[in-house]
């Protein structure tokens, strides 16, 4: 199957712990992020409640740790005018500090997704105001608070554990005579049946 490449800039921290989660699930953010892509196209909405987790009266933020706009309070680093001067100025006796808020440390997240899902869902991601970038970083925030897929979103059809690509020689070839039985005995499946499954759960375009 062709696929392109999708690259996003997100959290490097989310990434590590969310990548965690979804392998501890068997799964990795390509396989999600195509399940639920496909529903997007399929549902043509966020398939999924966007909220913060639960907290206790003590943990509720206070106005005191709240911006004018609503943000809440950054964390501040402090640095001295002196500390940017070489070795070889004159020191300072009127320091001047400055303060600036601390820079998220990001990464990339690279993942091949069909191309006709990524055109499909960047279309109807542009019509609700967001972008691919943007809805990952949605999504990804969600699993890191519930630990765990929200349970809104269809999960991907197999595990990564059942995709050829992660399995051993041995382990396609037990995969193969299970098969071979499994013909021998009838257990069929009609493909138009298999066909019209996938189609009904997105997986099929």
């Amino acid at each position: 199957m062709k696929t392109v490449n999708l690259q996003v800039r997100i959290n490097e921290d989310l990434k590590q712990e969310v990548s965690s989660i979804l392998k501890a699930q068997g799964l990795s953010y390509t396989s999600m992020l195509d399940a639920l892509f496909r529903q997007i196209i399929k549902e043509r909405r966020i398939p999924f409640a966007i909220a913060l987790p639960t907290t206790t009266p003590e943990d509720t933020p206070t106005p005191s740790t709240l911006n004018k706009n609503g943000t809440y309070e950054q964390p501040k680093t402090t640095l001295k005018a002196s500390d940017t001067i070489n070795t070889y100025a004159e020191s300072t006796a009127n320091e001047i500090e400055i303060s600036f808020d601390k820079i998220d440390k990001t990464g990339i997240l690279n993942i091949r997704i069909n191309p006709k899902v990524k055109t499909l869902t960047t279309a109807i991601l542009k019509e609700m105001g967001l972008t691919i970038s943007q809805t990952i970083t949605l999504v990804s925030k969600q699993i890191q608070f519930s630990k765990a897929i929200p349970k809104s979103v269809n999960k991907p059809f197999a595990c990564d554990s059942m995709n050829a690509d992660f399995l051993t020689d041995e382990e396609i070839d037990q995969l193969l005579d299970l098969s071979y039985i499994d013909i021998e005995q009838g257990n069929l499946t009609p493909l138009e049946d298999v066909i019209s499954e996938l189609k009904k759960e997105g997986l099929l375009l």
